[in-house]
């Protein structure tokens, strides 16, 4: 599995942790299953399990009139997971940003793509 791949299974664990509210661990431990998974997947889970508020509170003000709770589960699983891959700092930002919009593409409303693209390119 290619670490593409691992960041959208990741995006849907916290996905399914938003959405059902169930410890993200337990999530990941699902999608992940028979996966052998990068240590990088793990250093991000261990930055959103101490710092999701942190990154919704860096979020929010560029939400313009929004509040986090009001976006999509999926569209807030995107940008939680980009900036805790943003804080991890070990790939470029604007890969990172890519990667969220590629994935926001996929799993989102039509629109989605282009506020997650400010919101990263802002924070």
């Amino acid at each position: 599995m290619n670490r593409h791949e691992m960041r959208e299974k990741l995006v849907i664990s916290v996905y399914q942790s938003l959405l059902l509210e169930k410890p993200l661990t337990n999530t990941v431990e699902n999608n992940f299953e028979d996966e052998i998974v990068d240590p990088y997947i793990y250093a991000l889970v261990d930055r959103l399990k101490k710092h999701k508020d942190d990154y919704i509170a860096e979020i929010e003000p560029y939400l313009n009139h929004w509040t986090f709770a009001r976006l999509a589960y999926i569209d807030q699983a995107i940008l939680l997971v980009a900036m805790a891959e943003l804080e991890e700092g070990m790939n470029d930002k604007a890969v990172i940003i890519n990667e969220a919009v590629n994935i926001a593409k996929t799993y989102c409303d039509e629109d989605s793509f282009r506020y997650i693209n400010s919101v990263l390119d802002h924070s």
